[in-house]
């Protein structure tokens, strides 16, 4: 409570009292109340706050939060703020829509009741670090550690040019996917005569740094739909197509394909993708920022369907329940396993 305190008085220039809320009016709320959250009482601004400190921030379910939130409003009839050590950024992107008053010390005051939103506003080289994002290239490499192509082929341990015979990248494709991954403390180059990366974390640590920091490149570049795939053309099952193979959800009603860039492009430069609309068709073509098929064809996974943590990515913020429980799914599995 203490960094909150500090916190709320280096950026909004308020001295706060935050008092703990008495047991015997605790006792009083709904069981999951005292289960889930601490609760206290301040005031801030001139306004009345109750303060709704989550316990177990590992767990975090958005939806529910939100429904919790909006019900302690009505149950206390004040300015309910959800007061958490730390909340990766797809997680703060979805309270921010859902309009939830939040607070993380040290990073970010969100206050739409209040009309204020603020985050950290220092400018040192560690702070523009964070606003950087993985190339495409550098993000492929990226999964590839944490993901792992198999027992017998370690990125860590082949060098550049290996690496990129292997994921299909030019030499000097894969050199300026290392020089990102450096400029953002992520790896550490070894190596004279023949170059070799090697990650400054562990791979679930190596997930996290990269969440936390926002560093991760939202894999699609364009949304298209037709009625009918090209002949010939080699597709990928993404979005909640390719939900089913890693998780337990069931297909969508909706066809979802993706492809590279390049091979978009010179399907649309010979005029293959026919009736081609942003709206709608029996095929949602998803033109990705690298090849889909990189993992899939390095024999990860099933050769239809794209790798789950890119998929993981494409599909973080969608605000549906469902697709959540996917996705944790999938975390769990493919990252925390």
């Amino acid at each position: 409570m203490k960094t909150l305190l500090e916190y709320i008085k280096e950026v909004l220039g308020e001295t706060i009292v935050v008092n703990r809320l008495p047991e015997y009016e605790m006792s009083k709320l709904p069981m999951y109340v005292s289960q889930m959250y601490r609760i206290y009482t301040t005031r801030l601004l001139g306004m009345e706050l109750v303060l709704a400190q989550l316990i177990d921030e590992e767990n975090i379910s958005i939806a529910q939060t939100e429904k919790q939130i909006r019900n302690l409003r009505n149950l206390f009839n004040k300015t309910v703020v959800l007061l958490l050590d730390h909340v990766v950024s797809y997680n703060r992107i979805r309270l921010i829509r859902k309009k939830v008053n939040f607070i993380v010390p040290g990073k970010q005051v969100f206050l739409p009741e209040m009309l204020v939103d603020l985050k950290d506003g220092n400018t040192t080289k560690s702070s523009f670090k964070e606003k950087q994002k993985l190339i495409p290239s550098a993000q492929v490499i990226v999964l590839c550690q944490i993901l792992g192509l198999s027992e017998s082929w370690d990125i860590e341990q082949k060098p550049f040019k290996e690496i990129a015979l292997k994921l299909n990248y030019s030499p000097m494709a894969i050199s300026k996917a290392v020089e990102n991954l450096q400029a953002l403390d992520l790896v550490t180059v070894a190596g004279e005569k023949e170059k070799f990366v090697q990650f400054n974390y562990e791979k679930v640590k190596l997930w996290e740094k990269i969440d936390e920091n926002d560093f991760w490149n939202y894999p699609v570049f364009k949304r298209v739909y037709i009625d009918s795939l090209p002949p010939g053309i080699k597709t990928w099952d993404c979005n909640t197509s390719a939900l089913p193979e890693y998780s337990d959800m069931n297909p969508s009603r909706q066809n979802y394909v993706a492809i590279g860039r390049t091979e978009y492009n010179r399907l649309n430069k010979q005029n293959l993708l026919r009736n081609a609309n942003p709206t709608e068709g029996n095929y949602c073509i998803e033109v990705w920022k690298y090849n889909p098929g990189i993992l899939a064809d390095a024999a990860i996974f099933t050769e239809q369907t794209v790798d789950p943590l890119s998929l993981y990515l494409t599909l973080k913020s969608t605000p549906d329940e469902r697709i959540e429980m996917a996705l944790e799914q999938i975390k769990e599995k493919y990252i925390y396993g």
